[in-house]
């Protein structure tokens, strides 16, 4: 028997029901706040996520699915969304500022846990161009309406790492001290001192929580204008009534972010998205000199942290008459209606039981010419005119 791929999945049933939900309210919304919908490819060049991951870092090492084509070209499925849509921004609209929104499978090879998969599914959005601190108000912004509308009390964290010089000055002092202390770190934590150090601070293995907690401050190694900004950004976000909770520990795990990094973080301490600026990404990709700012959503993690959504037939067309059956499909078809129906003409009380199991709200029995309420029990003489006025 050919089994499934380890590490992915079917999303199907009440999965597949708060996949299509997030799916639409993301498109829905971000479409309303201007962000330009694009579907990059799943293939890219290896060399895009060697140079914006970072060589050394653990995605790039250990978890991409690399290939080479029957041209000798290096490819890999894409591990996350931000640098293809800088890839996309700088041949198509390089001079131009944009928002785009995405919505689709990563890959990545580590091993599958709850909220974690080999393919999984991200939703972004991203401010590429010129950018400036009303640009990071309204990622977060935006981004703080949609995840609290799917989970309320959703907590925003937020931190600046500064400068990408600030970063590097800032990790040899964070190496010096995790390298004195490493007889207390977690083995995990020990494979990434040498080339993933600032990853180290996000460590969830109690072994790691006591040296984190005293490592030294990354604010005590940022640059004035740097700070300014961020305080800047921080009072914008206190006059519009966005709390946050500023987390001197938050790095966020690529390599390409500087200064602004931020998280979403549910009342169950589950993080399902998170996000910053990216200034020198096209730099390092030798594509040109524009900014950015963004942020990412995993949406296996939102869809482990909602209820599920009701269904939306509002009708359900029964019958055990073909040619009668037939006739009223053509009849709602040309109305534009929109109505669940039987995969086959099984007996009455079957179809009767899969409408009630499907939450619709009337049954048209099309066996007596009737529309009934499933609701408050009401039966009448079947009229399209009536279905017309719901």
């Amino acid at each position: 028997m050919i089994e499934q791929v380890k590490g992915t999945q079917n999303i199907i049933g009440d999965n597949a029901l708060k996949y299509l939900y997030i799916q639409n309210l993301f498109n829905n919304k971000f479409s309303d706040y201007g962000y330009q919908f694009i579907q990059t490819p799943l293939l890219e060049y290896k060399e895009l996520f060697d140079k914006s991951i970072g060589e050394s870092s653990e995605i790039v090492t250990k978890q991409m699915y690399e290939l080479i084509d029957k041209g000798g070209r290096e490819l890999v499925l894409r591990p996350e969304g931000t640098s293809s849509i800088v890839r996309y921004h700088s041949e198509f609209n390089k001079d131009l500022t944009k928002k785009y929104s995405y919505f689709g499978s990563m890959f990545r090879y580590e091993n599958p846990q709850k909220n974690r998969y080999r393919e999984f599914n991200q939703a972004g959005v991203e401010i590429i161009g010129l950018v400036d601190t009303y640009s990071d108000f309204q990622i977060i912004n935006d981004s703080f309406n949609f995840i609290n509308e799917l989970i309320p009390e959703t907590k925003l964290s937020i931190n600046t790492i500064g400068s990408i010089s600030d970063r590097e000055q800032y990790i040899k002092v964070l190496y010096e001290y995790l390298h004195k202390n490493i007889d207390k770190l977690s083995e995990d934590s020990i494979d990434k001192l040498e080339n993933n150090t600032l990853r180290i601070l996000d460590s969830n293995i109690p072994e790691d929580f006591e040296v984190i907690s005293k490592a030294p401050n990354i604010s005590d190694y940022i640059n004035k204008e740097s700070k300014n900004k961020f305080d800047t950004l921080l009072d914008i976000l206190s006059s519009s009534n966005i709390k946050y909770q500023i987390d001197n520990s938050l790095v966020r795990g690529l390599d390409y972010y500087n200064d602004l990094t931020f998280e979403f973080i549910t009342s169950e301490n589950v993080v399902v998205g998170g996000g910053g600026r990216y200034d020198n990404l096209a730099e390092i990709l030798s594509l040109g000199k524009f900014n950015g700012v963004g942020v990412a959503f995993g949406v296996e993690r939102i869809m482990n942290s909602i209820p599920l959504p009701e269904k939306s037939s509002k009708y359900y067309l029964l019958g055990t008459d073909i040619n009668k059956m037939t006739k009223y499909s053509k009849e709602l078809d040309k109305h534009n209606i929109n109505y669940n129906k039987p995969s086959r003409l099984t007996k009455e009380n079957a179809q009767f039981k899969e409408a009630k199991s499907q939450n619709v709200m009337y049954l048209i029995n099309t066996d007596e010419d009737t529309i009934k309420n499933l609701i408050t029990n009401e039966t009448e003489k079947f009229n399209i005119e009536v279905i017309l006025e719901h």
